[in-house]
């Protein structure tokens, strides 16, 4: 089913055919539709070929969002590094925070409430054996 070779600009056609049936529509088409539509539109190329588009619309959605939250991101981390020049050390300790929660760095602090004794042993002391044993009743 090799036809001739499309130039670029007909194969940016069905890429971007693809990313509008997949991603511009309420109600985009899955895996399956791609490649009956393809069929039943061009019927020239394989479905590896098919599939080649479908994953190039794949990576054309992914670099549109990445640009899309670069642009929303920019701002906030522009005023994260404005606030690290502030005189107010408390100030540029929330924004040293910040940065480290946005960079996926931030350390949970769990509270954790201990009722009872710990008992720690190390190796097989008979002594400590007791001491466990007493602790027990």
């Amino acid at each position: 089913m090799a036809g001739s070779k499309l130039t670029k600009s007909e194969t940016d056609a069905r890429v971007a055919k693809c990313y509008e049936l997949r991603y511009e529509q309420n109600d985009g088409i899955g895996f399956k539709e791609w490649i009956q539509y393809c069929h039943n539109n061009y019927n020239d190329k394989s479905e590896q070929q098919y599939s080649a588009y479908w994953a190039s619309a794949t990576t054309e959605y992914q670099e549109h969002w990445r640009e899309k939250l670069n642009k929303t991101i920019d701002p906030a981390v522009n005023e994260l590094i404005s606030l690290l020049a502030d005189e107010d050390p408390k100030i540029r300790q929330r924004a040293v925070d910040q940065i480290f929660k946005y960079t996926g760095n931030d350390v949970e602090k769990i509270e954790a409430k201990i009722e009872g004794s710990i008992i720690l042993s190390w190796g097989t002391d008979p002594g400590l054996a007791k001491l466990e044993q007493d602790a027990e009743e």
